[in-house]
């Protein structure tokens, strides 16, 4: 069977999804899914009020390790969280991964600067400045911040800033991200969230995903970052079939942060 694990899904425990962790689940079974990553958000410093993407981590917790035990002979839930980097909260980012027996921790980039990269307004920006400022700031994250496993649509900006602009100018300091994610044994995802919001663009990018293979970079897990479950494994056909294109031969699952590497 193909597409058998979604690696980055969300519940109502994310300020920006309404969907039970049980619907969630329920549907993930149906649709035959044989291992669900619950990844919700956690954005510390976040500055939307209305989406302060702060769980009520107790709740949280409790309903990750009875969903466990409740569907063990179902579906495999694997326990997660995105948490969203900043380069101000890099130790709560720490606190909080580390405060509970997560298999599973993507780390992503929602803001720069505290400005989350949704409710920027884009039109008062210089658009290729913005970009190299950008993973400029992912960068120096990543050599400090370790407690994730994989990158998320390490590439986001580009749902947001309304241009698909020419990477080549940033491909050094991506080429050093990358470096470092390799580095420190963290991996990428393939993000397929684009496509429902009609940008259709793979998250990363196509060339930053083959420059990750070609400095050597092998973990890779397939994420619709769903909020509803009609959303799961959204284009992730296409995605297979983009990764083996570039050289890919494995999909990995996660236990305890150890990547389980499975033949594409």
């Amino acid at each position: 069977m193909t597409n058998r694990y979604d690696y980055h899904t969300h519940t109502a425990f994310s300020d920006d999804c309404d969907v039970p962790m049980k619907e969630m689940i329920e549907e993930a079974i149906r649709c035959g899914l044989t291992e669900l990553a619950i990844t919700d958000h956690y954005d510390p410093g976040y500055q939307d009020p209305e989406f302060p993407f702060a769980p009520d981590f107790e709740a949280y917790h409790k309903a990750l390790l009875e969903a466990e035990r409740q569907y063990a002979d179902r579906i495999t839930i694997v326990k997660g969280m995105e948490v969203g980097i900043m380069e101000s909260q890099l130790d709560e980012c720490r606190r909080a991964v580390r405060d509970f027996p997560y298999d599973f921790i993507i780390g992503s980039f929602h803001c720069i600067h505290g400005k989350d990269l949704f409710r920027y307004d884009y039109s008062q920006v210089d658009g290729p400045a913005f970009i190299e400022e950008y993973y400029t700031n992912v960068n120096e994250c990543l050599k400090e911040y370790m407690d994730y496993d994989i990158a998320g649509h390490l590439t986001l900006v580009d749902r947001y800033i309304g241009t698909i602009y020419d990477y080549t100018p940033y491909m050094d300091i991506l080429e050093d991200t990358l470096k470092t994610i390799i580095y420190h044994g963290k991996g990428l995802e393939i993000n397929t969230s684009s496509f429902k919001y009609g940008t259709g663009i793979w998250l990363p990018r196509e060339e930053i995903l083959r420059l990750y293979r070609e400095l050597g970079g092998e973990i890779l897990t397939f994420g619709s970052d769903s909020h509803m479950p009609k959303y799961f494994r959204d284009h992730f056909d296409e995605a297979k079939e983009l990764a083996r294109s570039l050289g890919f031969r494995y999909e990995c699952t996660f236990r305890q942060h150890k990547p389980e590497f499975h033949k594409l």
